[in-house]
C-alpha cells in the first residue's frame, strides 16, 4: 500500500529542486504529458510540454527559488494521490534586482504511472 504522504514529500521535494534550479526541463519531467496546470488568474495549461514553455518564460525574468512544506495528503487509490503544500517563493529580477516574497498553496492530484514514477496530473495554485 502506498503512503500518500512520502508520494506528497517527494514530489515537493523534486518541485523544489526543480523551480529553485531555474530548470524548465527538469519542470517538465514532473508533469505527465497530458496534464493540466491553472495558474491564478490564468487559462489552464495543457501538457507538459506546454507548461515547461510557461515556466521557462518565468525563469527568463528572474531567479525564482522555493521552499515547500507538506501539508495534506489523501489517498484515492492506489495510484492517485491528492497533495496540498505551503510555498515560500522567492523571486529577484534580472533587469533590476527587484525582489519579491510570497506565499502560496499548491494542491496537485498526482498519478503513479505504468512505469512506476508518480507525476502531477493537475495543479492549481492561490497566492496569499
Amino acid at each position: 500500500m502506498i503512503d500518500a504522504n512520502e508520494v506528497l514529500k517527494a514530489m515537493c521535494e523534486k518541485y523544489q529542486a526543480a523551480v529553485s534550479a531555474n530548470d524548465s526541463t527538469a519542470y517538465r519531467k514532473l508533469f505527465a504529458t497530458d496534464a493540466i496546470r491553472i495558474p491564478p488568474g490564468s487559462e489552464p495549461e495543457r501538457g507538459s510540454d506546454e507548461i515547461s514553455k510557461s515556466e521557462q518564460k518565468d525563469y527568463d525574468v528572474a531567479k525564482w527559488t522555493v521552499e515547500l512544506t507538506p501539508l495534506d495528503a489523501l489517498r484515492i487509490d492506489d495510484r492517485w494521490v491528492y497533495g496540498v503544500a505551503q510555498g515560500n517563493v522567492n523571486t529577484v529580477a534580472y533587469a533590476d534586482g527587484v525582489t519579491n516574497s510570497y506565499k502560496t498553496t499548491k494542491t496537485w492530484l498526482f498519478h503513479q504511472e505504468d512505469s512506476g514514477e508518480w507525476l502531477i496530473k493537475r495543479q492549481m495554485w492561490n497566492l496569499r
